[in-house]
């Protein structure tokens, strides 16, 4: 362990002295600067606290140390922070451990004993407690900088690093001691929030459930309820880390999601401007303001930063706190409706509360006259029908009860008929609280109703009150809680170019007015934006799209840069089209076209199916052969009249990404306007337009690629195919009153020219360093400029990775500054050099459809070269030989494996190229590669014998171990208890000092060592 130096010593110092400040207390006994404080010294203090706290349980008398073991029994089999956090909460936002057996006690009646351990809502005194722990040693040999106690429990977890040291290396420390097994099945497992710190820069994140759960997209930064961030220190321990806002933080701002994948469940902790969205609608429900008064308002969080989750903890708030007797959830749409119910009732499984959605007016009438507080789920129709039948029969009985009304996309249909009547009818004790990430201005020019005032209500204020609190897509961009946008304007070949296009237009004009002369007229078309000439061209007949001949060139634009654009379809996409008729022509023109190239791609499509009245309505034979089609990838045909069903399937399916992680995954779902708002999946990277689209809905469609996923996806990417000028000057229009200005804005990410600068400047910086990337090893013996190497190909790792998602990416040698091969071996030098810890994720160089690969480039790899071994041997006498040339040949190929990151494959190759073949060991009936793996085998057996004879173990149980082990799950050593119980302390040729020492120096070290390294060196 790494002592601190006197800076790092006197920060800490002056830190913890901050936090006394704010309810924190620091006693000696758990400071481990004054004497040696372990992880048992943590526990021990728990016991204490669990008898001060359950004093009136225990009928005065402490828990015994039989009984505490018990209680610990229970703490062992928690497997991680997420199994913790539900322990936390689970009796009425309570944690409790239960089925404690009491010993036999004098004056004892309870036999049998809950006791409580954490108390949500206890944040301002009470039973909690508030202490600090510092330098705390764990079994492992690791030392937490400081540990944030309530009640005794860790609940929060700080490392802490000086100004000149980047936070990534504390958050890289965090995932060590998880590989080391800190936080799983033991008592740092309550572990229920990280804090990363240093005197300039402050991060937190949810403690992941495992170390595969580690993602820095998911790393955040508090903030002012302004949203600027908060970096100093100080101000961080006076706005987060005081109390109550840390216990808030680990209880009630907490959230746990029993999302219906397994791989979604985990425990969040909101956002700085998810808590203060949700005080601000406190303050106004409960009239906290100066004058008094409860009045309603609405949230503006832009698309993708979190509105779920906060107006679910607003809800519950209100719900269990606030006094009302209901909290009404309102959507506009059933799909809606079921989507927001299962998001509810997932992350208020570990809540005082129920959710109830409705599926019938009479069913909400029901639980709306209930006394059971609650939280229900409906549409603005199911309201709007059980409000009218209600003023039908002049019954008031709601109108009095005091109900809390929170609608979520608030920008839809509120501002229409059905939300007067709703309002007018709750108007005595109603209080209603809009949540969007588009709010309606007069700038929206939105058609209003007219209330019983008179007033026009045509924007959000007007209809719901005061902006409570907001939050930009561009400060969303600036925090790295949404994505920006990658915006492409197709020309799909309806007129050449602008220059064509106004001389067409200048004939126009002259022939239909010549008296403004030639030059005038050019004079005039040329002083006029490109936008501007699409719109003449428009009015003048002179520009128009057919879809006979429009629909099948984006259809072949889209599909011939799929690939590429999905990742290998990692990530989905949706195509947007106006018109029922449309979806349905796109959907057969890929059908059509998929089938000319034969390229399997899971296409499906959806639309409001209406009814037999609607006329509208779409064939039952067409939505009959949708359904087909559809059950063809996914196995589950759907009846022309489970339309519902159906919808509802497509939605879970399509968030699971493309038909690459799943071959019943969706890959492009075509729509008209379902999808465009409310939708939420973090692998739908690429939005493809083909319709006009304005202010809020051009923001909410985009917004569908928004959502942050991990280092494979930058940004969204959007492709508008009509109009390209026009469009661009909408997409301006949108930012200028949603984000912070046109074209500056953070929300359009830079262009591909300037992300491509900026992997060639990266590439420069690499190539300073290292010149000739074969050179690798030179670095191993030169610390500072090995470390120079790895920080400059992490960046240009990275910058590459951005170039990549763009739609225009094409390899080029000139402007990328270096080519393909060379950047191969640049990676493999990384490869063979960066230290173990280093979890930089190096994306395959993505291959370009339809297009001609660079000549010259291969993959070269172990099995590459050993097919060209086996083709160039020549066989004599029964012996496999090879002559000088091809040795040489051999040779050189061995290096470039080597040189692309295969170090030690490249070592063991040559060793058996110069120890078996050139000295003629080896049988030409049987294939080189099979000779190869041969020796291997014997290889790594004579160094299982060696390492089992050094430990005393039996070798063959080892090499089982060894044969069924994976680097992919580094913790988990196959038999380790049978190997364990097969050590024999007095046949080990290298013994430690007793058999006990002996068994755990192997077990928690050299084993799991020499795992990793055997199978690395012969992978």
């Amino acid at each position: 362990m790494q002592q601190k130096t006197s800076s790092e010593q006197a920060f800490q110092d002056r830190f913890v002295r901050e936090l006394e400040k704010y309810k924190w207390k620091a006693p000696d006994h758990l400071d481990g600067n004054k004497q040696r404080v372990t992880v048992n010294h943590l526990i021990e203090n728990w016991r204490h606290e669990l008898n001060r706290m359950n004093a009136d349980q225990l009928e005065g008398v402490p828990l015994s140390d039989a009984e505490f073991e018990q209680v610990m029994a229970k703490v062992k089999q928690i497997d991680n922070s997420f199994e913790a956090a539900k322990l936390l909460a689970m009796e009425g936002s309570t944690g409790k451990i239960d089925g404690i057996y009491r010993d036999d006690h004098p004056g004892i009646t309870r036999r049998q004993i809950t006791l409580t351990i954490f108390k949500k809502s206890q944040v301002r005194g009470g039973d909690s407690s508030y202490q600090i722990a510092r330098e705390v040693e764990s079994e492992n040999g690791n030392r937490f900088d400081i540990v944030l106690l309530i009640n005794g429990l860790p609940l929060i977890n700080i490392e802490q690093k000086r100004t000149d040291k980047s936070l990534d290396e504390a958050f890289g420390q965090f995932k060590r001691y998880y590989r080391d097994g800190e936080f799983v099945n033991n008592f740092m497992a309550f572990s229920q929030m990280m804090v990363i710190i240093s005197e300039v820069a402050t991060r937190y994140f949810a403690t992941p459930k495992s170390i595969n759960d580690f993602n820095k997209s998911f790393v955040f930064q508090w903030a002012d309820e302004e949203n600027n961030p908060i970096n100093d220190w100080q101000k961080v321990v006076e706005r987060f880390l005081m109390i109550p806002m840390a216990h808030q933080l680990v209880g009630d701002y907490l959230i746990i999601d029993e999302a219906e994948d397994e791989e979604n469940r985990r425990h969040m902790i909101m956002r700085p401007y998810q808590v203060y969205a949700l005080q601000a609608v406190e303050r106004a429900a409960l009239g906290w303001g100066e004058d008094g008064i409860r009045h309603g308002g609405y949230v503006w969080h832009t698309t993708g930063s979190g509105k779920t989750i906060t107006s679910f903890k607003t809800a519950l708030f209100l719900s269990t706190r606030g006094g009302f007797d209901k909290v009404v959830f309102l959507v506009d749409r059933r799909s809606l409706d079921a989507a927001t119910s299962a998001n509810f009732k997932a992350y208020a499984a570990y809540e005082s509360v129920t959710v109830d959605d409705t599926t019938h007016t009479y069913h909400l009438k029901k639980k709306m006259l209930s006394k059971q507080r609650g939280i229900i789920v409906t549409t603005t129709f199911k309201l709007d029908s059980l409000v009218k039948d209600l003023m039908e029969n002049e019954n008031y009985s709601l109108a009095d009860k005091k109900i809390v009304f929170i609608i979520d996309e608030a920008h839809r249909t509120t501002m229409g008929k059905m939300m007067v009547n709703i309002k007018s009818y709750f108007k005595k004790n109603g209080l209603f609280y809009g949540f969007t990430g588009t709010p309606l201005f007069d700038e929206n020019k939105s058609t209003g109703m007219i209330n019983v005032q008179s007033e026009v209500i045509d924007t959000t204020e007007k209809l719901f009150g005061p902006e409570l609190h907001s939050y930009t897509i561009d400060q969303a961009i600036r925090d790295g809680n949404v994505l920006g946008f990658h915006v492409d304007y197709i020309n799909t070949g309806e007129f050449e170019d602008y220059s064509s296009l106004r001389e067409d237009l200048a004939e126009k004009v002259l022939n239909d007015k010549p008296e403004l002369g030639e030059r005038a007229i050019e004079r005039e078309l040329l002083s006029k934006s490109d936008a501007e000439i699409e719109r003449m061209a428009v009015k003048e007949g002179l520009l128009s799209y057919h879809d006979e001949t429009h629909i099948p060139r984006v259809v072949e634009e889209i599909l011939s840069n799929w690939e590429s654009q999905s990742q290998e379809k990692f990530f989905n996409a949706i195509l947007t089209v106006a018109y029922k008729d449309r979806v349905i022509a796109y959907y057969n023109e890929f059908k059509k076209a998929l089938a000319k190239m034969d390229y399997d791609l899971n296409v499906a499509m959806t639309f409001s199916f209406g009814n037999e009245n609607d006329p509208d309505g779409i064939s039952p034979d067409v939505i009959s052969e949708m359904f087909k089609d559809y059950g063809k990838f996914t196995g589950i045909e759907f009846r022309v009249e489970d339309g519902d069903s159906y919808f509802k399937d497509l939605v879970v399916r399509s968030t699971r990404g493309g038909s690459g992680r799943n071959p019943r995954n969706i890959d492009l779902i075509i729509v008209a306007d379902q999808l465009l708002t409310g939708y939420d999946s973090k692998y739908v990277n690429t939005l493809y337009v083909d319709r006009p689209l304005e202010l809020q809905g051009l923001i909410q469609a985009y917004s569908r690629t928004n959502r942050v996923q991990g280092p494979m996806k930058e940004f969204g990417t959007i492709i508008n195919y009509k109009y390209p000028a026009m469009t661009e000057e909408q997409v301006n229009r949108a930012l200028t009153l949603y984000g912070s200005g046109g074209t500056s804005s953070l929300a359009i990410v830079e262009h591909y020219e300037v992300a491509v600068h900026k992997f060639k400047e990266a590439v420069e910086w690499i190539q300073e360093v290292l010149p000739d990337p074969t050179n690798w090893a030179d670095l191993e013996t030169n610390n500072e400029q090995l470390d120079n190497f790895i920080e400059s190909f992490a960046h240009a790792n990275q910058q590459l990775n951005t170039v990549q998602q763009y739609y225009e990416y094409e390899w080029d040698d000139t402007e990328f500054g270096i080519d393909e091969h060379q950047w191969m071996k640049y990676i493999g030098a990384y490869k063979n050099l960066k230290p173990e810890e280093d979890n930089t994720e190096i994306l395959p160089v993505q291959p370009l459809v339809g297009r001609a690969k660079l000549s010259g480039t291969q993959v070269i790899d172990a099995d590459h070269i050993l097919g060209l071994i086996g083709d160039r041997v020549s066989s004599k006498d029964g012996i496999q030989t090879v002559d000088t040339e091809t040795l040489r040949i051999i040779h050189q190929q061995i290096q470039e494996l080597s040189d692309m990151g295969e170090d030690d494959q490249a070592k063991l190759l040559k060793e058996f190229v110069d120890t078996e073949l050139v000295t003629g060991n080896l049988s030409s009936n049987s294939r080189f590669d099979d000779l190869f793996e041969k020796w291997k085998e014997n290889k790594v057996q004579r160094e299982i014998d060696v390492f089992a004879k050094d430990w005393g173990l039996d070798a063959n149980l080892l090499s089982e171990s060894v044969k069924e082990y994976s680097l992919n799950k580094k913790e988990v050593i196959p038999y380790i208890e049978d190997l364990q119980r097969s050590v024999n302390y007095e046949e080990a040729r290298k013994p430690e000092v007793s058999p006990l020492m002996h068994t755990m120096h192997l077990v928690n070290e050299a084993l799991p060592e020499y795992m990793v390294e055997i199978k690395n060196k012969y992978k």
